[in-house]
C-alpha cells in the first residue's frame, strides 16, 4: 500500500509531497534518523548517498554527501530545529557543491518540516520544504522529494 505524491503544482512554494507507507510510524521515523537507514533510500536513487551523518538533537547538524568524485563532491546539510520523537523532524535545508580546492558553492538555506501520524498499521507522512528561493529549484526539489518517498516505500517493503 503506498500512496505518494506531490500535493503542490511543481515549482510552487512551499512545495509539499504526502505518502502513506505501509510500516508502523517507529520504523518510518527511525528510517529518517538512522545514518544507516538513510544510506539505503534517501535521495534520487535507490541506494542513497554516499555517507550521512546525523547529529539527532535541536541545534545538531546533518550531512548527506550524495555523490563524490575526484574534484567535486555534492552535499545536503542542515541544522535540526525541531525533533519530536515519531511524530514530527524539521530542519534546514542546503546544497553545497564543494571542489577539491576547498571552495563551496551554496543555495540559500530552506527550511524541511515532516510529520508522522498513524493509519491504522501504516503510517501517513507529510513534508513541507518551504523557503526555495528559485522556481526551478522547487521544481527539482519536489521531483527529488517525490522520488524519495518512492524509495522509502520500496526499501521498507522490501524489509528495510
Amino acid at each position: 500500500m503506498t500512496l505518494a505524491f506531490l500535493k503542490s503544482a511543481p515549482g510552487a512554494e512551499p512545495v509539499i509531497v504526502e505518502g502513506l507507507i505501509a510500516a508502523p510510524v517507529s520504523r518510518v521515523y527511525r528510517a529518517w534518523t538512522d545514518p544507516e537507514d538513510i544510506g539505503n533510500w534517501f535521495g534520487l536513487k535507490p541506494g542513497g548517498p554516499v555517507s550521512a551523518k546525523i547529529d539527532l538533537r535541536v541545534g545538531g547538524r546533518w550531512r548527506f554527501v550524495m555523490s563524490e568524485e575526484a574534484d567535486q563532491r555534492s552535499v545536503l546539510e542542515g541544522e535540526y530545529l525541531r525533533i519530536e520523537q515519531d511524530r514530527c523532524l524539521a530542519f534546514t535545508w542546503r546544497h553545497v557543491r564543494e571542489s577539491g580546492d576547498g571552495t563551496r558553492d551554496t543555495t540559500a538555506p530552506s527550511q524541511v518540516t515532516v510529520t508522522f501520524w498513524a493509519e491504522g498499521a501504516a503510517t501517513h507522512m507529510h513534508l513541507r520544504h518551504e523557503g526555495i528561493v528559485q522556481e526551478d529549484g522547487r521544481r527539482g526539489v519536489g521531483h527529488g522529494w517525490e522520488a524519495t518517498f518512492g524509495h522509502l516505500t520500496d526499501w521498507l517493503a522490501s524489509g528495510g
